[in-house]
């Protein structure tokens, strides 16, 4: 077939040249392997270097924050101390005075100084308030875990209960409480104190943590106490699924980096502590993007250095590649000019398909098989119905568009492995060369495909447009025994469907 004989010229003019440029590709390639590693060995230089900068920049970070996180521990080690020896100062006071003991007088004479401390009450064993540093009213905490705790328990410890709304302030508070046990051992009530959840986490706006930095007091039940982060006051939910707080049963204090995913999506490097004496751990955390700016601007200029060598170094090499592919280019110039020269003579410039005179050489071919073989060729004649009016409403670019996607779609319509053609020959007609055909119901199947394809909307800048396509069908030997006289029959059959009412198909041979 023509088609062959068209592979095989390029096949053997590729054949010839081949040789020709073996011994230039072997060049070239020599000279990239050899530019190719010393580039490769500048950035494995440079991924080391900014790998152990990084590493020395989370090494000096973890210090920085285990420090920190010390700090914060020793904070809130005070303010507990502070809170129990209030609360047991007020403890004796109550048992030795009774009800006399006056705790708004204490208010008054600020006994209390540490802000931190909102509230502080005595309750009695049934619950209910019996003196307080300020006016409360009759109040119970019979319910509370604070009272129900301490009356469970003989142990003389402090007990620090998740955050609640004050009875008394209306607010959130994180009571504390101490148990009052009688001379005689029995439950007297508890001494209780009311700490704002926002001072336990002052310590954040003391130290640089940066923007999206970390500061938290949990409760070693899994309660977040307190926690500052990226300038936000959280508190009252559960770190129950931490990985710090998971970590803290295995080991008391210990720094990591964490991927943030129980939190923010931040990852951070994170230091805890628990507090020695006390039912409660900090942790802080600074924010790794932070801390590896320096790193990563300084990574940047590094790249950049990196960079430009390379751009040289591969300079350099195509310097060297080209002075050698001189000689090489001529000819490539040429075989690449034969090559479109001759594609352009056998294909239509806007869809790619061949056009008429390729597809006559083909047809040729197609029926001298045929006939050898006892076949039969068919030529499908089509043309665009509708295809005017759109070209005339949305212009000429949109028309070529519209003939580029029915090229394509006549394309998937043809059968795969076989020497079947699909052509444009000029405007919005199209003719399809089916060859080595057994019966016409394989044509008419083909046909009917056709239909149903180009009857699917086109989208053409996001507006569907719709078009039909009229056939004429023309067969050997019924039709003719020749190229001209199958085209001609396919064409006149063509006007006949577009007589008949378009969107169809008509064998050649029929009248209107």
């Amino acid at each position: 077939m023509k088609r062959t004989q068209f592979q095989t010229t390029a096949e053997r003019t590729a054949s010839r040249t081949a040789p020709r440029h073996l011994n230039g590709l072997l060049v070239n390639g020599l000279i990239l392997a050899i530019f190719g590693l010393v580039i490769m060995a500048l950035w494995l230089a440079l991924h080391h270097r900014i790998a152990s900068e990084r590493s020395q920049a989370i090494t000096a970070a973890m210090r920085a924050n285990a420090n920190i996180a010390i700090a914060y521990e020793q904070d809130i080690s005070r303010t507990l101390k502070a809170a129990e020896q209030v609360m047991s100062f007020a403890r004796t006071q109550y048992l030795q005075q009774g009800p006399t003991l006056d705790l708004r007088r204490w208010a008054q004479r600020r006994v209390i100084r540490d802000q931190a401390f909102t509230i502080i009450s005595i309750v009695d064993e049934l619950g209910n308030i019996v003196d307080s540093s300020q006016n409360t009213g009759p109040v119970n905490y019979a319910d509370r875990d604070f009272f129900q705790a301490q009356r469970n328990d003989m142990r003389d410890a402090l007990y620090i209960n998740r955050p609640v709304l004050g009875r008394v302030s209306g607010q959130w508070r994180i009571p504390m409480s101490l148990r009052i046990t009688r001379p005689d051992g029995s439950f007297g009530g508890v001494v209780v104190l009311s700490v704002d959840p926002d001072t336990l986490t002052d310590f954040y706006r003391e130290i640089d943590l940066g923007h999206d930095g970390m500061l938290e007091l949990a409760a070693l039940n899994g309660m977040v106490l307190g926690r500052q982060i990226s300038g936000q006051n959280v508190f009252g939910i559960d770190a129950g699924g931490q990985p710090w707080f998971q970590r803290q049963k295995l080991n008391p204090e210990d720094d990591f980096v964490d991927d943030g995913a129980s939190t923010d999506g931040i990852p951070r490097i994170i230091s805890y502590r628990s507090v020695r004496g006390y039912p409660v751990m900090v942790s802080v955390g600074m924010a790794l993007h932070e801390i590896l700016a320096p790193v990563n601007q300084q990574g940047k200029g590094y790249r950049n250095m990196t960079v430009y060598a390379s751009i040289a170094l591969l300079a350099f090499a195509a310097f060297i590649m080209l002075l050698l592919a001189r000689q090489r280019a001529v000819s490539r110039a040429l075989a690449a000019s034969e090559a479109r020269l001759t594609h352009a003579v056998l294909h239509d410039p806007l869809t790619g398909l061949s056009n008429r005179v390729l597809f006559q050489e083909r047809c040729d071919r197609a029926l001298q098989v045929a006939q050898r073989h006892d076949q039969r060729v068919a030529v499908l004649y089509l043309d665009l119905d509708g295809f005017k009016a759109i070209n005339d409403q949305f212009g000429h670019a949109t028309g070529d568009t519209l003939l580029q996607q029915v090229a394509r779609r006549l394309e998937t319509r043809v059968r795969a492995g076989s020497d079947d053609t699909v052509s444009r020959f000029g405007g919005d007609e199209f003719c399809i060369l089916l060859t080595a055909m057994k019966t016409p119901k394989e044509c008419e199947a083909i046909a009917q495909n056709v239909l149903r394809a180009l009857s699917t909307p086109f989208e053409l800048d996001g507006i569907p447009v719709e078009i039909s396509v009229s056939i004429g069908v023309a067969l050997s030997p019924e039709h003719g025994r020749d190229t001209a006289t199958l085209i001609k029959q396919a064409d006149a059959a063509m006007y006949t469907a577009k007589r008949t009412g378009r969107n169809r198909f008509v064998w050649g041979g029929a009248q209107a």
